[in-house]
C-alpha cells in the first residue's frame, strides 16, 4: 500500500509536469502548484461562509425534504465518484506497464489487488474532500456539528464507489477492451452534469400523474418512505450513528468481495492489456484516403481520419461539445434569452476550435516526416488550419441560423462572433504548439493556452454583447 501511495504521488506529480510542459527531470509537485491550490482551498471557504447561510437548503422547514435533497445530492455525487473510480481502476490496471513486475513477484493477486483498490479509494476521495471538506468546517462554526460524519460516509462511499467501479471496469474491458472501457467511464459522469442543467425543463415535461403517483412512493410509510432501508446512505451522511455504522461496515464488507471475487479477473485483465491484439487498417466511418486529390484535400482527409481512429482523441472531440449542446437544447425549448444563447454559442465554438487545434497541431506524431517533405509548409499549415476550423464552424452554425430566423442582426453578429473566437482559438493554439522545438502529446492541454482560449472567447462575447446593445 506505501508503494501504491508513491505510484499515486508519482502519476499526480507527472500529470501536473506534463500540464505545465516542465522538463522529464522536474517531475516533483512544484511548490507554485501547492502554494495555487491552498489558495483555491481558502478561497471555497470564503465562498462557503458566505454563500452556504443563506441558502434555503442550509435552514430546512421539512424534514422529509432535507432526507430528499440530501437523496439526490447523494445519488449525484456517488454517480461522479463511481466515473472517476472507473477512470482510475483502468489506469492503475493498464497504463502503470508494471505487468511483468506484478505477475513474477511472491506477492498473492489478492493483496495486488487489496493495494490497487485502495490507491484507487484514494484518488477518488481526495478531490471529493477537496470541494466537500469547506462545507463541513462552515457547518461547524455555523452550529451543524453532525456534518463531521461526512468524513466516514465519504470515505466509505469512495470505498463502494471504488469496487463497484473495479467489476465494471474489469468487466468493460472484457467485452470492449481497455481503451474503450477508459471512454465508457467518462460517460455516467458527463450524463449527471448535462442532466442537472437540464433537470428544470426535464421535470417540466414530466406529466403531473407520474409525478404524483412518485410523490406518494415517498411519503411516510409508503415503499420509498423515510423508513426504506435505501435511504441508509443519507441517513448516515447525515449523521445517525446506527445507519453510519452500518454502512461503514458494508463498505468495507463489499471491498472485501470485490477483491475476492476479482482477484483471478484481475490477473486475467492485467494479461488482456499486455497483449491486446492490434487493430487492423480499415476504413473509419467510410472515410478513406484517396489518390488524384490536391495537397490540402489529402491533409484534410488525414487529419479528421486519425481523429475519428483514435477513441481517445474522438472523446476530447466529443467532451467539448457539451457545452454546444447544452446552447442547442436551450435553444429548443426557449429556456434562455437569445443573447445568452448566442454567448454560450461563440465560447462553446472557440473552445472547440481550440481542442481540435491541439489535436491536430500538438498530436502530430510524423511531424518531422512533414517538415522534412517537399510540399510547401504554408499549404500544409492552411489544409491543418481548416482542419480544425470547419467541424467547429458547421456544428454550430444551426445557431446563428435559428437566431437571424428571429432577429436577424443578433444572427449576423453571432456569426461574426463565431469566426472571430474560433480563428482566435485556433491561432492561439497553433501559435503555441508551434513555438516548441518538438510539439507535446495532444493531452497535454497547457493551462496557460486553455486560459487563453477562454479569454480570448470571453472578448468575442463581450464584443457581440456591445454590438448588440449598440444596434
Amino acid at each position: 500500500m506505501r508503494h501504491e501511495l508513491r505510484l499515486f504521488v508519482a502519476d499526480s506529480a507527472a500529470a501536473v509536469s506534463l500540464t505545465l510542459r516542465r522538463g522529464p527531470n522536474q517531475r516533483a509537485m512544484p511548490a507554485a502548484v501547492l502554494g495555487w491550490i491552498a489558495a483555491i482551498y481558502l478561497i471555497l471557504h470564503v465562498a462557503a461562509m458566505g454563500i452556504l447561510p443563506t441558502l434555503p437548503y442550509w435552514r430546512p422547514t421539512d424534514p422529509l425534504d432535507q432526507l430528499h435533497l440530501d437523496g439526490a445530492a447523494a445519488a449525484v455525487l456517488f454517480i461522479l465518484m463511481l466515473s472517476a473510480a472507473m477512470i482510475r481502476c483502468v489506469h492503475v490496471m493498464y497504463s502503470r506497464n508494471d505487468l511483468d513486475l506484478l505477475l513474477c513477484s511472491p506477492v498473492p493477486g489478492v493483496t495486488l489487488l487489496r493495494a490497487r483498490l485502495g490507491g484507487v479509494v484514494l484518488g477518488t476521495l481526495l478531490l471529493t474532500l477537496f470541494l466537500v471538506s469547506p462545507i463541513i468546517h462552515i457547518g461547524l462554526l455555523t452550529g451543524r456539528p453532525q456534518l463531521l460524519a461526512l468524513y466516514p460516509a465519504l470515505i466509505a462511499m469512495a470505498t463502494i464507489a471504488a469496487s463497484c467501479g473495479m467489476m465494471l471496469a474489469i468487466q468493460l474491458a472484457r467485452w470492449i477492451g481497455p481503451r474503450r472501457a477508459s471512454i465508457v467511464a467518462q460517460v455516467p459522469g458527463t450524463v449527471v452534469i448535462v442532466g442537472l442543467y437540464l433537470l428544470p425543463n426535464l421535470l417540466q415535461a414530466i406529466p403531473a400523474g407520474i409525478k404524483t403517483s412518485f410523490g406518494s412512493l415517498l411519503e411516510d410509510g409508503a415503499l420509498l418512505g423515510p423508513a426504506s432501508p435505501l435511504w441508509l446512505p443519507v441517513h448516515a451522511l447525515q449523521g445517525s450513528p446506527i445507519p453510519l455504522m452500518l454502512f461503514c461496515l458494508a463498505a468495507l464488507g463489499l471491498a472485501q468481495l470485490a477483491t475476492v471475487l476479482l482477484q483471478h479477473r484481475f490477473l486475467h485483465a492485467l494479461q488482456q492489456g499486455r497483449h491486446l491484439t492490434g487493430r487492423t487498417p480499415g476504413r473509419a466511418f467510410g472515410v478513406s484516403l484517396h489518390f488524384g486529390r490536391s495537397l490540402g484535400q489529402l491533409v484534410l482527409y488525414k487529419e479528421w481520419l486519425l481523429i475519428l481512429r483514435q477513441p481517445m482523441l474522438l472523446s476530447q472531440f466529443a467532451a467539448k461539445l457539451a457545452t454546444l449542446v447544452v446552447a442547442f437544447v436551450a435553444a429548443g425549448t426557449n429556456s434562455l434569452r437569445p443573447l445568452v444563447i448566442a454567448a454560450l454559442t461563440v465560447y462553446a465554438t472557440g473552445a472547440l476550435a481550440g481542442t481540435l487545434t491541439r489535436l491536430i497541431e500538438s498530436g502530430e506524431q510524423a511531424w518531422d516526416l512533414l517538415a522534412s517533405s517537399p510540399a510547401a509548409p504554408a499549404a500544409i499549415r492552411t489544409a491543418k488550419r481548416w482542419a480544425a476550423l470547419i467541424p467547429a464552424l458547421l456544428l454550430s452554425l444551426p445557431a446563428p441560423l435559428w437566431l437571424g430566423g428571429a432577429d436577424p442582426k443578433l444572427g449576423i453578429l453571432t456569426a461574426i462572433a463565431l469566426v472571430g473566437a474560433s480563428g482566435s482559438a485556433n491561432y492561439l493554439s497553433r501559435a503555441r504548439a508551434l513555438s516548441a522545438d518538438k510539439p507535446p502529446p495532444s493531452s497535454s492541454a497547457p493551462i496557460l493556452a486553455s486560459l487563453q482560449e477562454m479569454l480570448s472567447s470571453g472578448v468575442w462575447i463581450v464584443i457581440l454583447t456591445i454590438a448588440h446593445t449598440v444596434l
